[in-house]
């Protein structure tokens, strides 16, 4: 029997702890206030639910192609969250409509997804140490894919709700909040590699 303590802890911690979906959380909330930036939170929900259900129900063929899959994986991620570095870098103090600028919208939050290894890694890692060993029926894994999804979006909104705190804040030390915000992301992209 598994840990429930030890899996929702994990979530916590993945969840919580910087990533793509946190920083750009902040980064729209900060440049578009909390209420917009909710729907960038929205699209990461949907994507989660996603990936989630997608690791539930491919978990065993996933790990077994995992090495074939990996590179690629992490070459796109890897550039995906580098291009979202550069449009946080390049973004002006009040430039919202800058084509550089990470957009706030669902889609965004959607796709990040598709291209955020620590989001799949998420998913592999608890399904493969917590739910998989134990249980393969449909309402266990439909209850993991909601708690891992839930906790998932309860993070990226904390991360948008300190954004909006701290707006002002980080809109009159735009370029440098900006530079650390992407500083972050770069970060997260060199650290599928180290």
């Amino acid at each position: 029997m598994p840990s429930i303590a030890a899996f929702l802890s994990f979530a916590c911690i993945m969840s919580f702890t910087p990533g793509p979906n946190n920083i750009m959380a902040l980064s729209c909330a900060s440049t578009y206030g909390l209420r917009k930036s909710l729907r960038f939170c929205f699209g990461v929900l949907l994507g989660v639910l996603g990936i989630m259900a997608a690791c539930a129900l491919f978990g065993a063929t996933l790990f077994r192609f995992l090495p074939d899959v990996e590179p690629v994986m992490r070459a796109v991620g890897a550039a995906y969250i580098l291009w979202m570095a550069f449009g946080i870098w390049r973004s002006k103090a009040g430039d919202e409509e800058s084509r550089f600028a990470p957009t706030n919208g669902i889609v965004s939050g959607i796709l990040l997804q598709l291209f955020n290894p620590k989001g799949m890694l998420y998913g592999m890692t608890a399904f493969s140490s917590f739910v998989l060993p134990y249980y393969d029926s449909f309402m266990p894994l439909a209850v993991s894919v909601a708690v891992l999804s839930l906790v998932a979006y309860v993070g990226v909104c904390s991360w948008a709700l300190f954004g909006a705190v701290f707006r002002r804040f980080l809109q009159s030390h735009h370029a440098a909040a900006n530079a650390v915000m992407a500083l972050l992301l770069v970060w997260c992209a060199v650290s599928l590699y180290v």
